[in-house]
């Protein structure tokens, strides 16, 4: 009897336990542990030129956040799954302002669940098959493609191999003294599809300078501008304009891209250098 009385109070004992236990789990459950995944830079095809700066990361098509190259970049995963990074570029010449870059490739590859540890993922990159480039000016044979708007000198071409870029011309602005200053626009227009659309170039300047972009609607031309401020850059800088908005506000006109640049306060005289202009869209 003795016995059976001690089994009943262990037994009720042992399961108060489980469940005291049970509940303590509840309350405090244990915290997943993260697998990090380490990215220093993206890889672009070709070798091509790029500003890739940021990377959004996706795990099974959710996403994780956007990080600042390099990043280590901590993921709550189970099993194996799908890790995708987008490229992010910035488009705000003075506040570097990020975004995912559209016409750019996003990277794909398989995640391994090991938490605790670093993996390092070195993604690559390029644009789209369907993305579509317009040519505004590469500043070759001599040729800027671009005409004096306003200032007191203008765009004219070299081919110094000390300030070109590539080719055989680079796009030049000099300003030998304090009071100089160049406005210079597109001498003919261009048409922009219905989309995403940027103007990219590259650019190497000892002064501020800005692009702006101008429309002409129905025969009649709009006041509005789409501009964007640039600092200085003492090496080749590639740039992103975003004009998507501008376009959607103002479709099926015919587009005009300016650029501005003057000596500032506290300069004797400045030089601005410029590449590769173009039009990117769908």
């Amino acid at each position: 009897m003795l016995k059976t009385y001690y089994r009943i109070v262990v037994g009720i004992f042992i399961t108060a336990f489980a469940v005291w236990n049970s509940g303590c789990n509840i309350i405090n459950p244990s915290e997943p542990v993260a697998t990090h995944v380490r990215i220093d830079s993206f890889s672009f095809e070709n070798g091509a030129r790029h500003d890739i700066r940021y990377a959004w990361v996706y795990y099974n098509n959710n996403p994780v956040g956007a990080f600042d190259l390099p990043a280590t970049v901590p993921i709550i995963a189970s099993g194996k799954g799908t890790l995708q990074i987008a490229p992010g570029i910035p488009i705000d010449g003075r506040g570097e302002r990020p975004v995912a870059y559209p016409f750019f490739r996003i990277y794909s590859t398989e995640l391994n669940y090991e938490p605790g540890k670093i993996q390092t993922v070195s993604p690559t990159t390029g644009y789209y098959d369907s993305v579509k480039y317009t040519v505004i000016s590469e500043f070759e044979g001599g040729l800027t493609k671009f005409a004096k708007y306003f200032g007191t000198t203008t765009i004219t071409t070299t081919s110094v191999d000390s300030l070109k870029l590539d080719g055989t011309g680079t796009g030049l602005v000099m300003l030998p003294s304090s009071a100089d200053s160049s406005l210079d626009s597109t001498r003919i227009s261009f048409k922009v599809p219905e989309g995403a659309a940027f103007i990219e170039f590259e650019y190497r300047s000892s002064v501020n300078m800005q692009v702006a972009i101008r429309g002409i609607l129905a025969n009649s031309l709009i006041t509005d501008f789409e501009s964007r401020g640039i600092y200085p850059s003492s090496t080749w800088k590639k740039f992103y304009f975003n004009i998507t908005s501008f376009v959607n506000k103002y479709p099926g006109g015919d587009y005009y891209l300016y650029i501005k640049t003057s000596v500032p306060s506290g300069q004797t005289n400045g030089k601005l250098l410029i590449d590769n202009i173009r039009l990117v869209t769908f």
